[in-house]
């Protein structure tokens, strides 16, 4: 069975995250674990014993909170409650402990919520960004103003380097919620024009699924988000798949260029990515 991992630090925003978590997990008859990273600081003057009791008190205290605020999350939703686990980890770093979680309990995803629309930085804050270029297990980041919608049509964006495999987990994701697929390759004018419906056919025999194709022309006067961005707006995706390098990534250089700009799909559709590095399944 899958097991699909969401972190809270039981503030409003990370909500979003939770509901996409539970209804992602219903539809996939995956196991749902909701997380909460902490560290407390040991006071010079306490022994050892006194904090160790502390933080059973803490432990307890959290755990009777964290379970009052998921109950009003499946409330609000009005969504039967499903089984979950709830776990708390202790770490100095919070992407550390959910990594090293995840890693560990054999996640196949991790959901977290983004501060929602703004700036890059406010959008792909610190740990979301850590997390998403050090996981190995494939991380989905919510925005946190994002409305519960079906899942009816996915996005994957590629660079044509792997994507045959790549393909096959994109569709692995979408197959148990019925959701359409498109494969989107944004093409240099040097690049090599193929046959439309040919292409398709072959993507979806590969994928054993429909697979339809976009190939929007690259306008070497915008910057490559920018033609991203127009795709996607036609395109009007439910969420986006993108893979990403350890190293300097395509993820980097479309959410981080020099002249970082504010395009519309920031911080209003899911995105889904994958580690480049992570060996196929």
């Amino acid at each position: 069975m899958e097991k699909i991992l969401v972190t809270t630090d039981q503030s409003a925003n990370s909500k979003a995250a939770i509901r996409f978590a539970i209804k992602l997990a219903k539809q996939r008859q995956a196991e749902l674990v909701i997380l909460h990273v902490y560290h407390l600081l040991k006071p010079f003057k306490w022994t050892a014993e006194a904090f160790d009791q502390y933080i059973v008190q803490f432990r307890e205290k959290t755990i009777e909170e964290l379970s009052s605020f998921i109950v009003e999350i499946y409330k609000a939703i009005e969504e039967p409650e499903i089984t979950y686990q709830l776990a708390l980890v202790s770490n100095v770093d919070v992407v550390d402990g959910i990594r090293d979680y995840a890693s560990k309990h054999s996640c196949d995803y991790v959901c977290i919520s983004t501060r929602g629309a703004g700036t890059l930085t406010k959008i792909f804050g610190t740990h979301t960004a850590k997390l998403i270029s050090s996981s190995a297990v494939p991380v989905l980041c919510i925005p946190s103003s994002y409305h519960l919608k079906e899942l009816k049509h996915i996005l994957y964006a590629s660079d044509m380097t792997d994507y045959e495999n790549e393909l096959k987990k994109v569709v692995d994701f979408a197959k148990p919620l019925g959701a359409s697929v498109a494969m989107m390759h944004i093409s240099y004018p040097y690049e090599f024009a193929f046959d439309k419906e040919l292409a398709e056919a072959t993507l979806q025999k590969k994928a054993s699924y429909p697979v339809s194709l976009l190939t929007p022309k690259r306008d070497i006067n915008h910057a490559l988000l920018e033609d991203m961005d127009q795709a996607i707006k036609a395109s009007k995706p439910s969420l986006l798949v993108l893979f990403t390098h350890q190293s300097r990534s395509m993820f980097e250089k479309l959410f981080f260029p020099s002249n970082a700009e504010e395009y519309s799909f920031y911080g209003k559709i899911p995105l889904l990515t994958f580690n480049k590095s992570e060996e196929s399944k």
